[in-house]
């Protein structure tokens, strides 16, 4: 076993390693150009390593460190492990785990984050005898979009726009000089709203978030759908794609608090759903907290089917 640092030749051995795990949720990236697009694009400010190791002369798994610029904190990281299952269980993953944790010390680390998976008990099984917990639970779902009947929803724009409200994409509220700026401020308010890990939010700075919220290349701005009441931002749908793929990814849904319970959410779903179909997406995905109980029913209501959970881990670290 030979463990080295990950180098660009590396990124079509790490997309089938990883394509290996049956990971459903999160999406990443399906090619090696996309994957290392993804890398090009993170985040300066959050520190990020990677490590291959080889067996019979070839790649077998790999491990990493990083940082998340959506909820950034200087002394949190989240860490993985993906080998080949017919490489487990022979003392690869427990050597790439103190390969990680070696490199870490020297940023005096306080929290871990790892992700496991109700479909992959195995991986559960080998955070927690690291000291990990579950600290949070997320229902990954898919929808099939095309056999999707949208019938039963026909009119609902109109009479949303009755009573004021118009939905608008990314790319139509270009003209709009504080755009970005109303963006920032209701992303925020009802990310707040969202059930998380975290009971606190710490806010990045405007400019960091137009960078990854707005800019990232994944975001498709004809699929971003912004509600408007006047000239008042009140209800916004991330969607967006890896270039090349053929998944349609939902973000966050949300609406201001006084403006809930009038269809809005599921005007905006519903036009994700018709984006979905009229571009070639056959399929939607999205995620949410198996405690957000609204969210959860409006799956229901149209029809997504239930992915396995997604399980985040956390391992809380003593002051050094």
């Amino acid at each position: 076993m030979k463990i080295r640092d990950f180098t660009p030749t590396d990124y079509p051995a790490l997309v089938e390693i990883h394509r290996s795990q049956q990971i459903v949720w999160p999406e990443w990236p399906r090619t090696p150009k996309t994957w290392a697009e993804a890398d090009q694009n993170r985040n300066p400010k959050c520190k990020f390593r990677r490590w291959i190791v080889e067996m019979d002369d070839k790649a077998v798994g790999f491990a990493s460190y990083g940082q998340s610029a959506d909820d950034y904190n200087p002394q949190r990281f989240y860490v993985n492990v993906e080998i080949y299952p017919d490489y487990q269980r022979r003392g690869i993953g427990s050597a790439m785990c103190e390969q990680v944790m070696s490199a870490l010390q020297e940023f005096d680390p306080r929290v871990l984050r790892a992700n496991a998976f109700a479909n992959l008990p195995q991986g559960f099984d080998f955070l927690q005898k690291r000291g990990f917990f579950e600290a949070f639970r997320e229902t990954p779902v898919h929808l099939d979009v095309m056999p999707f009947d949208p019938t039963p929803y026909a009119g609902m724009e109109v009479k949303l726009r009755q009573q004021g409200f118009v939905i608008k994409t990314l790319r139509e509220l270009e003209s709009d000089s504080q755009r970005d700026q109303k963006l920032y401020k209701l992303y925020w308010e009802c990310t707040v709203d969202v059930p998380q890990e975290e009971n606190e939010i710490e806010l990045p700075a405007f400019e960091e978030w137009v960078t990854w919220g707005l800019q990232d290349p994944t975001i498709l701005h004809d699929a971003y759908f912004v509600t408007l009441h006047g000239d008042e931002y009140i209800g916004l749908r991330e969607l967006g794609a890896d270039p090349g793929s053929n998944v349609l990814q939902g973000g966050l849904l949300g609406v201001r608090r006084e403006h809930r319970q009038l269809g809005i959410g599921l005007a905006m779903q519903l036009r994700g759903i018709a984006y979905a179909r009229e571009h070639g997406y056959p399929v939607l995905k999205t995620c949410t907290a198996i405690t957000n109980a609204p969210m959860q029913a409006l799956f229901n209501k149209l029809g997504y089917a239930r992915d396995p959970e997604w399980q985040q881990c956390q391992k809380n670290l003593a002051a050094q």
